[in-house]
C-alpha cells in the first residue's frame, strides 16, 4: 500500500486493544473520515493485549471515587456488552480474595468495605464454604467478587479489528513507525 497518496483524517498507532478500541470508536463517531491503525507486528495484540491474564476487572483495589475504579466499574459492563454482542466467549466467574493468617483478615474486611464503596457485591465466604468451592485453598476466610470475570483479549482484539474494517477504516500490520 503506498500511504503517500492517501490522505487520512486519523491514525492510531498501535494494535493493541487500546489502540483498537480508539480506532473502531472513532469510526463509530466519525462514519465518513478515512482512518489509518498502524501496528509494528504482524498480527494484532501482540504485547500486553495477547499476554495478560485474560481477566475482566471490577475495581477491587482502587481507591473508592476513583476513575480507576469508575472504569472498572464500566469496563466490566461494556466488555460484557460487547462480547455478547459478537458471540465472544466470556465467563464471569468471580475472584477468591484469600485471607490465610489472622492479620490478613482485617486487610480482608478493608477490601470487602472497598468494593462495597466501589459499587460490588462482595460476599464473605467462611472457612467451610472456602473448602467446599476450592478445596486446594487454606484460607481461614475469603471474600468472592462476582463481577469479576475472565475473556480471550486476543479474540475481542481480533473482532473489533473485523468491525474497523466493517466501517472503512484500514489496517496496516508489519509497519513500525520511526518519526512523525
Amino acid at each position: 500500500m503506498n500511504l503517500n497518496k492517501i490522505k487520512y483524517d486519523f491514525i492510531v498507532i498501535g494494535g493493541g486493544i487500546i489502540g483498537l478500541s480508539s480506532a473502531m470508536q472513532i469510526l463509530k463517531k466519525f462514519p465518513d473520515k478515512k482512518l489509518l491503525l498502524i501496528e509494528k507486528e504482524k498480527k494484532l495484540a501482540f504485547h500486553q493485549s495477547g499476554h495478560n491474564s485474560g481477566v475482566i476487572h471490577a475495581g477491587v483495589y482502587y481507591e473508592p471515587g476513583s476513575l480507576k475504579a469508575k472504569f472498572c466499574k464500566i469496563g466490566v459492563h461494556k466488555t460484557i456488552e460487547f462480547c455478547s454482542k459478537y458471540q465472544i466467549p466470556f465467563e464471569q466467574c468471580g475472584k477468591l480474595i484469600v485471607a490465610t493468617s489472622i492479620k490478613e483478615l482485617k486487610g480482608l474486611s478493608s477490601l470487602e468495605e472497598r468494593c462495597r464503596l466501589n459499587g460490588l457485591n462482595p460476599i464473605r465466604i467462611n472457612r467451610n464454604e472456602l473448602k467446599n468451592i476450592e478445596p486446594n485453598i487454606d484460607g481461614l476466610e475469603a471474600i468472592k467478587v462476582k463481577e469479576t470475570g475472565i475473556v480471550d483479549y486476543v479474540r475481542m482484539c481480533e473482532v473489533m479489528g473485523k468491525i474497523i474494517y466493517d466501517r472503512g477504516g484500514q489496517i496496516l500490520l508489519g509497519s513500525k513507525v520511526t518519526k512523525i
